[in-house]
């Protein structure tokens, strides 16, 4: 590694090898030297022969594969973080293929102001076979268009580790990645680094496109997590945060979704069924081409699973009494 390195690049991975293979590929092709830069690669205990492929490659920039018995992707993440050598970490996921301009473009933008952490956009493919994966995106999409036009400033809650970069020595005096969550651990992280005064600020050039896919299955465990952890990470901020939140994402639901959620709140039974119904409804649209009806079940199930996991958490009463919760004036998204 040289003198002049500047950010690691850190890439957590499991079971990818064909797609970690493009993103490497598009990391020897950055528009800044690539002795400006070093890649870390975790393997989290893949068993697709990732690890023996890496130690067969040969990269124009500063490289190195380490490897672990599988821990989860915050786990992989810490371990990285112990391996970097540069002052800013770039954290990137295993199937976000980075823009020529990415790293030159975080580094930009870390040299405009301290303090900060940049999060860049996971651009979409043109198409994705999996509709889950497709809503995924638009949602994403969303919120990109949104920072951009201003309707809100980027927060804790955008800081995405598919694309986000932050010094170094900011994530080793939190404490890292919480190593209990399997989901948005990212975000966790996000909220301590707030709660010390860290900032967030959006470049839209800073990009890389997402080569999503997963299974239904671990889609819908993400959702499911994603309404248990999210009661936790803004409890952390405080009680009334967390009551906020969870009431602004309620207030933007359509109403047929709220219908749907109320009903299934408290009724274990009735909200397993909905999942089954709505899972086989999800995979009947999407074979026999139905886009648009596949992804209108993918809003339906999200929301069931993500309010069923708030629940969990906060307490059947609790999430019901959101419902008709005012909203703070000036909090939103």
């Amino acid at each position: 590694m040289g003198a002049d390195t500047e950010i690691t690049v850190v890439i957590p991975t499991y079971n990818r090898r064909a797609r970690l293979a493009l993103v490497l590929d598009a990391l020897s092709r950055q528009s800044i030297a690539p002795g400006r830069f070093e890649a870390v690669v975790v393997d989290d205990g893949s068993q697709d022969g990732t690890l023996a492929w890496l130690g067969q490659q040969s990269f124009p920039f500063a490289f190195r594969a380490v490897s672990q018995a599988n821990a989860g992707p915050a786990a992989a993440r810490n371990r990285g973080l112990r391996e970097a050598r540069g002052e800013l970490l770039l954290f990137l996921d295993d199937d976000v293929v980075p823009g020529p301009a990415l790293i030159e473009e975080h580094l930009r933008s870390h040299r405009q102001e301290t303090g900060i952490a940049v999060i860049g956009p996971l651009l979409s493919l043109p198409r994705y076979r999996q509709p889950w994966v497709a809503w995924e995106q638009d949602k994403l999409e969303k919120q990109y268009a949104a920072m951009l036009r201003g309707d809100w400033k980027p927060s804790f809650r955008q800081f995405w580790t598919g694309n986000a970069s932050v010094a170094r020595g900011l994530v080793v005096e939190a404490g890292g990645f919480d190593t209990s969550l399997t989901r948005a651990e990212d975000i966790e992280l996000a909220a301590r680094l707030a709660l010390r005064g860290l900032r967030f600020r959006f470049n839209p050039a800073a990009s890389g496109v997402h080569h999503a896919e997963r299974s239904l299955e671990s889609w819908s465990r993400m959702h499911r997590s994603y309404g248990q952890v999210e009661v936790s990470i803004h409890g952390r901020l405080g009680h009334e945060n967390a009551l906020d939140t969870l009431a602004d994402n309620w207030s933007h639901l359509h109403p047929a979704t709220k219908s749907l959620v109320k009903a299934c709140i408290g009724r274990p039974r009735l909200t397993a069924a909905a999942e089954r119904t709505l899972t086989a409804g999800i995979r009947g649209a999407a074979a026999a081409g139905l886009e648009r009806a596949a992804r209108a079940g993918c809003s339906l199930l999200a929301n069931v699973l993500y309010w069923s996991g708030a629940g969990q958490a906060l307490g059947v009463e609790g999430v019901r009494a959101l419902f008709s919760r005012p909203l703070r004036p000036g909090f939103g998204t």
